[in-house]
């Protein structure tokens, strides 16, 4: 059996989103389960919406997730010769001719045979134009693009390691576009999708090619090239679509994010991306969810992927990010945290106050974008006093808790200067003694306490904020807000 070769082959018109990274690991993940090779090609002969910096940011997205290319990149742009070699033996074979249809006149004949319910398949009529009316054409300043004959009867068959064999009636589609005019001007043809990845999955010896189930209708057209460019047809297997929740087609909100946005803002955790990802349409057959990146490698099997469209939920990615947050081990975990905070902007006076801090959570968050909410409290008492008074200027239900706790503060003051404890005994005396001296409770006790320690309407348990906060400045914290509620509330 020949050896495993596959290539995740992006286009650098934007940045790497959900379909594509998993169009990616999908690729990765089957050549290291069969010991194989996986290349990376970055198709970038679209020169009007290609730009070097998205080559570069898919090349740091996938780096991102440890998805390393054994091979490449490879770009399209810096193998034009080889288009060119193709198109000039294809022309020699009769295979192709040149098309005057102007893109007007197409979309005209579109909408007719959309009018007429008839499929909206190119109806070959330049197969026989004369040589008089092409130059007729090329007077007119018309530059041609070149078509692929399709000459068979038969309909073509595909095996799909997820479909099954999947039939395809020739008579549908009609001659298609293998090379056009450069968009900028120059006087040169350059290959369309079609003739290029065939050129280069025949070239590159590509055993398997995995991809989205949008490309399934393009599979017909890539085995007549394949077949007159004296290259043997890969293996295909064309992966299911993601969907939002609801099955409706992902929304932008998830679709539109980047590796980097669902890491470096999000706070997920690569491993985790890619344990889920893994999960979007395909199975394990033991159905585990969680799996470390050497386990997916291993378990891995192309047979499992699923035909049904895979469904996109955030719950479950933020679920298999918790997992792999409470396995990280502690250096590690603590590193990334700190990592995260600083990346945030989030600066801590305390260290070991805030080494305790991160240990207590790392088995409650569910992903280190809830880090800096929850970690606030041990801030400076500058930016502290500031976020204090954001809150307090509020208005509405936190504006008028703050106000009616004004004696539960004032108490809480005087109580906290009695007591001569600290942590979890600190905060069971203190609110054993306020529910003897004022009548306030369940929120309206707890609340004004939270926003005067922490400047944050939740958080982390409150009792864990009298563990981390000293009783000296719990005291400094009380008086600040008392003030200002003196000066502000009438």
């Amino acid at each position: 059996m020949n050896t495993v070769r596959v290539r995740f082959a992006p286009s650098p018109t934007g940045l790497l989103h959900i379909g594509n990274v998993r169009t990616a690991l999908f690729n990765y993940l089957f050549a290291r389960h069969e010991q194989g090779t996986f290349i990376l090609r970055i198709e970038d002969t679209d020169t009007e919406r290609s730009d070097p910096k998205y080559s570069d940011a898919i090349i740091r997205d996938l780096q991102l997730l440890e998805i390393r290319s054994d091979e490449g990149p490879y770009y399209q742009s810096q193998r034009l010769e080889l288009y060119q070699e193709a198109f000039e033996r294809l022309e020699k074979q009769e295979r192709v001719y040149f098309c005057y249809c102007t893109r007007e006149e197409l979309e005209a004949r579109r909408r007719e045979a959309r009018t007429m319910k008839r499929p909206p398949r190119y109806d070959n009529r330049c197969r026989i134009l004369s040589d008089q009316e092409r130059r007729q054409r090329t007077a007119q300043g018309i530059r041609p693009t070149v078509r692929f004959k399709v000459e068979v009867k038969e309909p073509i068959l595909i095996q799909d390691v997820i479909r099954g064999e999947v039939s395809f009636d020739p008579g549908e589609m009609g001659d298609f576009v293998i090379m056009r005019p450069d968009p900028q001007g120059k006087d040169r043809l350059l290959p369309t999708f079609h003739l290029s990845v065939c050129v280069d999955d025949g070239l590159m010896g590509i055993t398997h090619v995995i991809r989205g189930e949008d490309h399934l209708s393009n599979s017909p057209r890539h085995v007549l090239l394949f077949q007159a460019l004296g290259f043997r047809a890969p293996v295909f297997a064309h992966l299911s679509l993601i969907h939002g929740p609801g099955g409706e087609p992902l929304s932008k909100r998830y679709g539109a994010l980047s590796v980097s946005d669902f890491v470096h803002e999000q706070g997920y955790l690569p491993e985790a991306i890619r344990n889920y990802l893994a999960l979007l349409g395909w199975s394990p057959k033991d159905n585990r969810e969680v799996f470390g990146s050497r386990e997916l490698e291993e378990v891995f099997d192309l047979r499992n992927a699923t035909r049904h469209p895979a469904i996109f939920a955030e719950q479950k990615l933020m679920w298999i990010n918790s997992e792999h947050l409470k396995r990280l081990p502690e250096e590690d975990y603590l590193t990334r945290a700190f990592d995260f905070l600083q990346r945030k902007g989030v600066s801590v006076e305390d260290k070991d106050a805030a080494l305790e801090v991160l240990l207590r959570l790392q088995k409650d968050i569910h992903r280190f974008d809830e880090l800096p909410q929850l970690f606030s409290f041990l801030c400076s008492e500058q930016i502290y006093e500031k976020k204090l008074e954001e809150i307090f200027g509020s208005r509405g239900e936190v504006h008028d808790v703050l106000v009616s706790g004004r004696n539960v503060l004032a108490s809480a003051h005087s109580v906290l200067k009695r007591l001569n404890s600290s942590g979890e005994t600190l905060f069971e005396e203190l609110f054993r003694e306020l529910k003897k001296e004022v009548s306030e409770k369940g929120k309206k006790l707890y609340f004004p306490i939270r926003a005067a320690l922490t400047g944050e309407t939740c958080g982390m348990e409150l009792k864990q904020v009298f563990v981390l906060l000293d009783t000296t400045r719990i005291v400094k914290r009380l008086d600040m807000i008392l003030r200002l509620m003196k000066g502000s509330v009438p």
